[in-house]
């Protein structure tokens, strides 16, 4: 009966936290709304906004947004498969992978990525004859992936040794050892960063405009030179962006809450 009443009573303490943490967030939502209305009412005094600008050229919003969201897809893809092999070359016992690795690491870490699309696009895309998409998603993915070298490399490091110690006692090969033990302990630990940057480069994805990708970005602009609504313009980009990196963050949460119970 006393074993019942601890119970309950767990049961209950849990129940008023997580009802005080939903009267937290709706407070806090609130008061963002609340000043967003502020901040909005004292710019509409000296700026005319004209949000019919945004339905009538919708078309442009959803057609960079489906670019831009082409483009963050296939880098986030590319880079992780950069950031997985090159973070295998770092810890590898052979000194040669270890130096071709840390030095891609530096170049990449090193430039910013402006100029990494710049070079990307003037150089090698003239070379290989790169359209302003792939050029983009190359640049994109070598930067980015130098990033994720880093973190799945400090992911791979924290893999307890004597667990694969006593894999090799066992029998079991190296790749053997790295797919069922370290690998999943790896992106396990390295989930969170790895989330932390992705939602960074679909945010980076914004700056191929410079090459006139028509992604996000590129559009809003057009859309604000033709319209003259610049402001209305890129207050609809930032809006579609805060959305997508939104719904990546609750996708890396959840998969952090499913790998943590596996």
């Amino acid at each position: 009966m006393r074993g019942e009443n601890i119970s309950l009573s767990r049961k209950q303490f849990k129940m008023n936290q997580n009802v005080k943490r939903i009267v937290r967030k709706i407070f806090t939502a609130a008061g963002i709304v609340l000043l967003a209305a502020i901040f909005y009412l004292a710019i509409a005094k000296v700026y005319p906004f004209n949000w019919g600008v945004v339905a009538r050229y919708k078309s442009m919003f959803l057609k960079g947004l489906l670019i831009t969201f082409q483009v963050s897809a296939v880098s986030i893809l590319i880079s992780f498969g950069l950031g997985l092999i090159f973070s295998i070359m770092k810890t590898s016992k052979i000194e040669f992978f270890k130096d071709i690795a840390s030095i891609y690491v530096w170049i990449f870490r090193n430039t910013p990525l402006l100029v990494v699309i710049l070079l990307t696009y003037y150089g090698v895309g003239t070379i290989f004859n790169l359209n302003r998409f792939w050029a983009a998603v190359l640049a994109l993915s070598l930067f980015e992936g130098a990033y994720m070298t880093e973190i799945i490399r400090s992911g791979i490091e924290a893999v307890d040794p004597g667990e694969i110690e006593a894999a090799h006692s066992l029998g079991m090969t190296n790749s053997q050892i790295f797919l069922s033990i370290v690998f999943p302990q790896a992106i396990r630990i390295s989930l969170p960063p790895l989330i932390g940057q992705m939602i960074s480069l679909v945010k980076d994805s914004s700056l191929a405009s410079v090459i006139a990708l028509g992604e996000l970005t590129m559009m809003g602009r057009q859309v604000g030179t033709s319209s003259f609504a610049t402001f209305e313009s890129y207050i609809v980009v930032a809006f579609i962006y805060i959305m997508l990196t939104s719904v990546l963050s609750i996708l890396g949460r959840y998969l952090e809450r499913r790998m943590s119970l596996a």
